[in-house]
């Protein structure tokens, strides 16, 4: 049953680009997963069990700006959307243009 829901993870919430460097680090995948449990109402996988559900599925990594990220994903979906309004996520792991990233709020 959580096979079945990873592999829906993946194809509802993550699109592939080619001849990209650029991906999503496991900090942030996880998160985005997090949310779409929450708006599926699924129980979550813990973390080190998400690391090899990843590793089954060959999913590339690669190092982009000195991180470890998987190459090519990027967020797509409800839960992308959700993740990123959670404030959780920085616009660029979204593929936002620089211009519309918002700078941390002072206090």
């Amino acid at each position: 049953m959580a096979t079945d829901n990873f592999a829906r993870f993946l194809q509802e919430c993550l699109i592939v680009e080619e001849d990209t460097e650029e991906g999503l680090d496991l900090d942030t995948l996880y998160g985005l997963y997090i949310s779409w449990c929450r708006l599926e109402n699924l129980e979550k996988i813990p973390e080190r069990t998400f690391g090899s559900m990843l590793r089954r599925h060959h999913l590339h990594w690669g190092r982009y700006e000195g991180n470890w990220v998987l190459v090519g994903l990027r967020m797509v979906g409800p839960a992308a959307r959700d993740y990123v309004l959670s404030g959780s996520a920085p616009m660029r792991s979204i593929g936002a243009p620089e211009f519309l990233e918002v700078p941390n709020a002072v206090a």
